[in-house]
C-alpha cells in the first residue's frame, strides 16, 4: 500500500508571481519503507516535510497520508494527521516536564485513559533505551539522550508515518553515529514509514531503503536512488566499497545537477 502519495505539488511563499519554493512533485512513499529526502540547504527538502506533516499547506497540488487527502475536509486532514508523528532538529521537549512527562504529552493531548498512559510511554523509553533515565528534566540529559527522548514521544501514539527533519544534524559525529544505528534498530522493530531530512550524503545511504536527491530553483527532484544493502548495518559497511559506490552517484546526482543550473543561469 502507498502511505504517502504528492501529486504535482509546488509552493510559493507571497503573491502569484512569486518564485516558487517547490515545482511540481510528484513522489509516492510505500507503507514500511524508509525514503531520506537528501539536498543542500535552500532545495526545499524541509518544505516539503512540512506539507506532509500538515505544518504547512501546498500552494497547488495534492497530498494524500495513509489514503487521505490532506486538502479535502478538516476532518479527513485530522484523521490523516493524526497518524503521523514529527521530528524536528531541536527536540522541543518542555524544560519542566521529565523525559517520561514529556513522552505522555500527545497521550494526554489524544484523550488516552490515563490507565494506559503511563504504561505507552514507560515502553517507549524502554525501546529508546532510556528507562533509567525517565525521571530527569531535559537539561541532565545529553543531546543524543533528549533526542531519543523526541523519538520516544513521536512513536508514542503509534503513528504509522514518521517524518524527520534532520533529528541528528546538530549532534557530534559519535553521537550521530550512535543515533542512527539506535534508528535503523528502532525501523526495523516498529516498520514505520519514515521520511528522513538530511544534507549527509553517508546518512542517507546508512539509514535509507531510498534515497530522493532534491536541488533548488525551484524545489524539484532530479534523482531517486534504491540503496540496496543489507539490513541491519553496523558501521564498518562505510567501509565497503558498495557503500562508496552508493554516496558516489549520489554526490554525481548533487554536483551534476549543480553545474548544469548554473551554466543555465550564465546562459
Amino acid at each position: 500500500m502507498t502511505a504517502i502519495c504528492i501529486d504535482h505539488v509546488s509552493k510559493r511563499y507571497g503573491p502569484p508571481g512569486a518564485p516558487l519554493i517547490l515545482g511540481d512533485i510528484e513522489l509516492e512513499i510505500p507503507e514500511g519503507q524508509f525514503v531520506a529526502l537528501l539536498g543542500s540547504s535552500g532545495c526545499g527538502k524541509t518544505t516539503l516535510l512540512r506539507i506532509v506533516g500538515g505544518l504547512e499547506t501546498a500552494t497547488s497540488g495534492r497530498v494524500e497520508v495513509a489514503g487521505r487527502d490532506l486538502g479535502t475536509t478538516a476532518a479527513s486532514r485530522r484523521r490523516a494527521l493524526g497518524d503521523v508523528g514529527f521530528v524536528f532538529q531541536e527536540h522541543n521537549l518542555l524544560p519542566w516536564r521529565s523525559a517520561l512527562a514529556n513522552v505522555l504529552l500527545p497521550l494526554e493531548n489524544r484523550k488516552v485513559p490515563r490507565s494506559e498512559r503511563r504504561a505507552i510511554a514507560e515502553a517507549m523509553l524502554e525501546v529508546v533505551g532510556l528507562s533509567a533515565a525517565s525521571a530527569k528534566l531535559p537539561h541532565q540529559l545529553s543531546g543524543g539522550m533528549r533526542q531519543r527522548v523526541a523519538i520516544a514521544r513521536a512513536l508514542s501514539y503509534d503513528p504509522s508515518v514518521l517524518l524527520m527533519d534532520e533529528p541528528f544534524g546538530a549532534l557530534d559525529a559519535q553521537t550521530r553515529d550512535n543515533l542512527n544505528l539506535e534508528l535503523q534498530r528502532i525501523w526495523l522493530e516498529k516498520q514505520k514509514t519514515v521520511v528522513f531530512v538530511t544534507h549527509s550524503i553517508q546518512e542517507a545511504v546508512f539509514l535509507a531503503d531510498r534515497v530522493v536527491v532534491m536541488q533548488a530553483g525551484p524545489g524539484r527532484i532530479v534523482a531517486d536512488v534504491p540503496i540496496e544493502l543489507e539490513r541491519p548495518r553496523g558501521i564498518d559497511v562505510l567501509a565497503t566499497p558498495e557503500f562508496a559506490r552508493y554516496t558516489g552517484v549520489l554526490r554525481e546526482a548533487l554536483t551534476h545537477q549543480a553545474a548544469t543550473d548554473e551554466r543555465g543561469s550564465a546562459a
